[in-house]
């Protein structure tokens, strides 16, 4: 049976540093939030900025969308603490029902929101949705489906799951290797009933130094060549990294009564 709580959204976005894209990223989340309306579907969005104590214009920039746009707000994280945590103080700091990430550079597609949420709101049995990403630069079809089912801007998923992970990793070592999403979107996927939206509906950019940047070579071979070629790709994972995942997976495994 759809839900009948009335819907309400929250868009998260960590941000550090993202004076050159923070304008772009907005503009394509409140022109998401904007769609809902013309697409049928009413829905209340809330656009969360956290500012991860930038040293740049960011801040600013987002304090002059905020003047003009009730929907938008920012946050000021009180330390850095990299994307998982600032993801968590935005949820923290939000009330929407359903929620949905986005970082500070890359976008939303119009279509994004719309049909997230209506795919949740049609089905009370699902946990989260997913869709596809695009991504312009070369991508081995191996490497898709992998894309798709660890970004943390490519899905919605309700509150209630998020909370019941205990939401992003935050250990300091996550900030420096960047995992935490990839942790996050594993524990939901086995968690909870989930569902690919076949449709492509936001867009990862690439930027110097960024996750997609540091992955080139690999993802424009097979996973057999690259596995052949025996490169390094630079991920991680720490010790602690390692103990924070398996409690987390554990915690997930006795939530499904395991």
């Amino acid at each position: 049976m759809p839900s009948r709580i009335p819907p309400s959204a929250a868009v998260v976005v960590p941000a550090y540093n993202a004076a050159a894209t923070i304008a772009r990223t907005l503009d394509s989340a409140i022109a998401a939030a904007d769609a809902c309306a013309s697409l049928g579907l009413a829905i209340e969005v809330d656009i969360v900025v956290v500012d991860d104590c930038s040293t740049d214009a960011t801040a600013a920039i987002v304090e002059r969308y905020a003047a003009r746009d009730r929907r938008v707000r920012l946050i000021r994280a009180p330390e850095n603490g990299g994307p998982g945590a600032a993801r968590n103080l935005g949820v923290a700091r939000s009330t929407g029902n359903l929620l949905f990430f986005l970082d500070a550079d890359d976008i939303f597609y119009p279509n994004h929101i719309q049909l997230c949420a209506r795919a949740l709101l049609d089905d009370d049995s699902l946990g989260y949705v997913f869709t596809q990403l695009h991504i312009d630069m070369p991508i081995h079809p191996d490497w898709r489906e992998s894309l798709d089912e660890s970004n943390p801007i490519n899905f919605c998923v309700r509150r209630l799951w998020h909370d019941m992970i205990g939401g992003y990793a935050e250990h300091p070592d996550f900030r420096v290797h960047r995992t935490e999403d990839t942790l996050y979107r594993m524990c939901l996927r086995r968690l909870v009933k989930h569902r690919k939206l076949d449709v492509e509906t936001c867009e990862q950019f690439v930027s110097p130094g960024n996750a997609l940047d540091r992955q080139r070579a690999k993802l424009a071979v097979s996973k057999a060549e690259w596995a052949r070629l025996g490169h390094d790709d630079g991920f991680r994972m720490t010790p602690e990294m390692e103990r924070i995942a398996l409690d987390k997976l554990v915690h997930v495994q006795k939530l499904r009564g395991g």
